[in-house]
Order: structure tokens, then C-alpha cells, then sequence
């Protein structure tokens, strides 16, 4: 259950006071996405994980703590640009806005999750070219942590392999997102985190930019389970699918 609760906050930039909604607690049910997206309900509370003060135009978390360099980056034109543009969903537009403030500030790592959670923002309303436009700056950015030593995974290599594997793939950038995967089962994942490259592999493949969890993983290997053993039926009772679900487990 999500619990969620209006706060008043002064934005530390301008000094405007405004409501907003904070999270209390919520849940998950399910497996998230291989972009680390969480299942519901805590999928549904991301207007709750950026506020935008009315009145300056500030994209922060928390609008009332003050971030370096953010000043100065709200009054650009790049800023000013992204926090009306008609291309993006006001949601996504404040989490880019963020994205931009922690990228001058060479927050890299959290620019590049900024930037994911406005492609999460424009898969909801089915803005395609606009969330593919929000992969990209995010692979970007987390090639850039990479680059500075920042980690964005709580297991840095073939699990940061494995973010970014998905949000190329998922941008249409097959062969980056093969090259990435690739190198990553080279070097030894554990077998979790080397089954979901596997699985990203064939993605890729075919080339398919559908979202996808273990979940996605777990019900191909059914299918194939069936067509090995030649079953062509549509409807299944509840103890034959708990039998095929359990030997996909197993070859797992």
C-alpha cells in the first residue's frame, strides 16, 4: 500500500513557498524491470520523486535544500528550454531539468538516473521518440560515471553492464547495447546477472525494444518448454502451468 502525505516547502532558490506530495511508504509486487524499474505500486509514485517549484522553475527532490552550481543553471537557455518543452511530458521535462543541474555538477551518476526516470515518465504516455531521446542521455551520462569512477549500480561491472545494456537496447541502439553485453559475459557475471544478459542478447537480436523482466525470461522459457514438447493448447489448468513454470525454473 502507498501512503502519501502534502507538505509545504520554500524553494531554497527563490523563496516561494508550495505544496507538494511526499511518500510515506509503499510496495512492491513483482519482479522490476531490467532497468531496475519497480513493479506497483511504487511504479505508479514517480510524481512524487521530483519537485518543481512554481514559481522559479526549480527541479529538485527536495526544492527547500540547496544544490551547487543550480543557480546559475536555471536561468540558461538549455534549462528554461527543457522545463517547457512540448515534446516531453511535464513529468519527464522536471526530472531532465534535474538531470541537467546534477550533469554541471558532475553528478553523472545521478544525471543518468534523472534521465531514466523521464524515459519511465514518457513510456507512460507513450511518448516513444521522446523516452528513446531520454535512454540515449542516460547511457551517455553513465558512460561518463564510468569514466570518472562514479559507480550507478549496486554491483558495479556486469551489473552496470546490465543497466546499460537495456537502456541502449531499449533506445534502439543494438550494437552498442551487443558490445556492451557481450564484453560483460566475457568477463565472468554470476550466473543471475549472466542469465538476463543472455536474455538481452536474444533481445537484441531480434531486435526487440520492449520492456522486459525476469518475469518476461521466466514465461519464454515456458513457451519454449511447450513447443519442445510439442503442446499446441491455449488453456492450461492451474496444476499443468504450475508444472511447466516449475521445470523452466529448474533449467534456470
Amino acid at each position: 500500500m502507498t501512503q502519501i502525505y502534502k507538505k509545504e516547502f520554500k524553494c531554497t532558490l527563490c523563496g516561494n513557498l508550495s505544496t507538494h506530495e511526499v511518500i510515506i511508504s509503499t510496495n512492491t509486487l513483482g519482479w522490476p524491470d531490467l532497468d531496475t524499474r519497480p513493479s506497483e505500486m511504487a511504479r505508479s509514485t514517480m510524481y512524487a520523486w521530483i519537485q518543481r517549484c512554481p514559481s522559479c522553475g526549480y527541479c529538485a527532490p527536495d526544492i527547500s535544500e540547496e544544490v551547487a552550481k543550480a543557480a546559475k543553471v536555471i536561468q540558461g537557455n538549455v534549462y528554461r528550454e527543457q522545463l517547457e518543452n512540448p515534446d516531453y511530458p511535464k513529468l519527464a521535462n522536471s526530472f531532465l531539468c534535474w538531470s541537467l543541474i546534477q550533469e554541471i555538477s558532475e553528478q553523472f551518476s545521478d544525471a543518468g538516473w534523472a534521465s531514466v526516470h523521464a524515459a519511465w515518465a514518457c513510456d507512460d504516455r507513450d511518448s516513444v521518440k521522446s523516452g528513446k531521446l531520454c535512454r540515449m542521455r542516460a547511457a551517455h551520462l553513465f558512460l561518463r560515471a564510468r569514466e570518472k569512477g562514479q559507480k550507478f549500480a549496486k554491483g558495479v561491472g556486469t551489473e552496470e553492464a546490465l543497466i546499460l545494456t537495456d537502456i541502449l537496447r531499449r533506445a534502439d541502439q543494438f550494437e552498442e547495447a551487443l558490445t556492451i553485453c557481450e564484453e560483460a559475459l566475457t568477463k565472468g557475471a554470476d550466473e543471475n546477472v549472466k542469465k538476463l544478459l543472455e536474455h538481452e542478447k536474444t533481445l537484441i537480436e531480434e531486435q526487440d525494444t520492449s520492456v522486459a523482466n525476469q518475469s518476461t525470461i521466466l514465461f519464454a522459457k515456458v513457451f519454449q518448454r511447450m513447443e519442445e514438447k510439442g503442446i499446441k493448447k491455449k488453456v492450461f489448468t492451474k496444476e499443468e502451468l504450475h508444472a511447466l513454470t516449475k521445470e523452466s525454473e529448474d533449467d534456470s
